[in-house]
């Protein structure tokens, strides 16, 4: 194993130029004086700060008598008072929103009252409030007035048309329908629709006038005149079924053809029987086909044939 060798002797540095120079020792470097501007401070004002030896309540007459606008400390608030305020606060919009709500409430119950309750919507009949009608109509505009004035004061959004055409039918039976139109603000409308007279029942020297379905007119004379008459009904024949029987003939028949018949009559066998205004008779047989039997009818009007039979459709028979 290789010894290690010894260290090597330090040397000494040489002095530097500035030491050799100064004998050794470095000078210290020396700060020179230079002009500077001077810039003046503010004066202070020997009131604003408070030396030991002055009195606190001095200095507080200086000030507000400087500036009178200083406000008073402001007094710390207790923790109960800010508690009242705020269920004070609490109730106030509790008390805001119910009277907002009792407001609507009552606006509202208001607004019913006048629609439905106040005499505001009552109705009152005005001559015009019949509607539909011609001037010659059978039914008598008197009697209906009556009726609708027997409704006065009736609520007009509340109007009941049944209870009135249950009125109007038991009182006049010339009334087929009746209905009311609502009118701003308090008035009504009513569209009348008359029955149509379609023959007259003769009755001794009496002329029944009856509608379509039957029910009884009461027709005036001048019109009673141009309706098909029809003739007693046999004691054995039962009054309904005849009726019903010849109101099917004559709703075949159209309106033009209707106002050449001059009579009609049924016998014990249901078997009807037409006599026309020119003195032609037709046999029409049962109630049955009459649709039928009505365009054949009208087909044999062009002859001359003073009798024609289409009680059998298939097999029509005319005859002078």
């Amino acid at each position: 194993m290789r010894t290690p060798g010894k260290p090597r002797k330090p040397r000494k540095l040489a002095n530097s130029k500035i030491e050799q120079s100064q004998g050794g020792v470095a000078p210290i470097n020396e700060m020179r004086d230079f002009a500077q501007d001077v810039v003046p401070t503010a004066l202070v004002d020997t009131e604003v700060y408070i030396d030991d030896a002055d009195s606190i309540e001095s200095i507080m007459v200086v000030h507000q008598n400087k500036n009178e606008s200083v406000k008073p400390a402001v007094q710390p608030v207790e923790l109960s008072e800010r508690l009242q305020e705020r269920r004070a606060e609490r109730r106030r919009i509790r008390l805001k929103q119910f009277g907002y709500v009792l407001g609507a409430v009552s606006g509202l119950l208001f607004l019913l009252w006048i629609i439905f309750f106040s005499p505001l919507f009552a109705y009152e009949y005005h001559a015009g409030d019949i509607r539909g009608l011609a001037d010659n109509s059978i039914v008598d505009k008197n009697k209906l007035a009556d009726v609708l004035k027997s409704h006065n004061g009736e609520h007009v959004l509340l109007f009941d048309d049944e209870e009135l055409q249950a009125d109007v039918k038991n009182t006049i039976a010339e009334v087929d329908r009746i209905s009311s139109v609502y009118r701003f603000p308090n008035g009504l409308a009513f569209d009348v629709v008359a029955h149509v007279p379609v023959a007259c029942v003769v009755d001794g020297e009496d002329c029944q006038g009856i509608a379509q379905d039957g029910t009884k007119l009461t027709v005036p004379s001048d019109q009673l005149a141009s309706l098909p008459k029809i003739k007693g009904f046999p004691e054995d024949v039962d009054r309904k079924d005849a009726m019903t029987a010849l109101m099917s003939v004559l709703d075949a028949l159209p309106d033009d053809f209707r106002a050449t018949i001059s009579q009609l009559s049924i016998d014990q066998h249901q078997m009807v029987q037409l006599t026309l205004t020119d003195g032609r008779t037709v046999a029409w047989g049962k109630s049955e086909e009459n649709d039928r039997k009505a365009k054949i009818l009208a087909s044999l009007l062009s002859l001359e044939a003073k009798f024609i039979d289409i009680s059998a459709p298939n097999a029509p028979v005319t005859s002078n």
